[in-house]
């Protein structure tokens, strides 16, 4: 029997300010206005009543608005992936294309890169290959050729090597990044990317908390390989505890 007293509306104070909260705070905050039997059985009806969601290991979200993350994928980047399927089919890949993060920004970006990234160890190999096809490729270009030739070629095509266990997601038969992948990379990556860095970067991820579900342990694991775990969770905790009433 599901617990028919909470409704959405009782829940709003919980998360004023918040964009999740943990299994304990919901607990604690219900406990008053229901007959508790088992915390599972608590945290069980809230989500089949669709009132919660589950976000990431003992948190949750109200069960709103937000989706879960599907970028946009081009005809140029499907054609590159299809390249690469077929001439190197054992090389894992992940393909993406920088204008998906202007979806997040409050000025526009008006030239964007397609990063492929590939195991560390088949890079040179899809380089080569894509330099066969397109006249514009680079392999991890140095900060020097990013400013003098990438950063001013629209669909400059860029060849990284792939971080270990790094979240994709398949869209359209095409492996591409994640949400929670986008935002730590755009953390990582200030040179690359150098184009959402500053205070747009602050209002990238509060745009890609409200509008989706973010699984902020996958987050912060990708983080932590990448080095940057305690910057990036910085980052959460002040956009998760920003007053959205607030003026950006």
């Amino acid at each position: 029997m599901l617990i028919t007293k909470v409704k959405t509306d009782d829940l709003m104070p919980l998360f004023d300010k918040k964009q999740e909260v943990d299994r304990t705070s919901i607990i604690n905050f219900v406990k008053d206005k229901v007959a508790l039997g088992s915390t599972t059985y608590l945290i069980n009806s809230l989500i089949n009543q669709n009132l919660i969601k589950r976000t990431g290991y003992g948190k949750y979200s109200l069960n709103e608005k937000r989706i879960h993350y599907q970028p946009e994928i081009r005809e140029k980047q499907k054609e590159i992936y299809q390249l690469l399927t077929e001439r190197k089919p054992l090389l894992n890949h992940c393909i993406w294309r920088t204008s998906i993060v202007n979806e997040f920004t409050l000025h526009q970006a008006g030239i964007f890169n397609i990063f492929v990234e590939a195991e560390k160890i088949g890079t040179e190999a899809v380089f080569d290959l894509l330099r066969d096809h397109y006249h514009n490729v680079y392999i991890q270009p140095s900060d020097e050729v990013f400013d003098r030739y990438t950063s001013y070629q629209n669909d400059a095509i860029i060849v990284l090597p792939i971080v270990s266990e790094a979240p994709t997601i398949d869209v359209e038969g095409i492996r591409t990044i994640s949400i929670e992948k986008l935002l730590v990379d755009l953390v990582r990556e200030t040179k690359l990317l150098q184009s959402f860095q500053g205070a747009e970067l602050s209002y990238i991820y509060r745009e890609a908390f409200s509008k989706y579900i973010i699984n902020q342990p996958k987050m912060l694991r990708y983080a932590s390989r990448r080095g940057i775990k305690q910057e990036v969770e910085q980052r959460i905790n002040q956009m998760l505890t920003y007053n959205l009433n607030d003026e950006y």
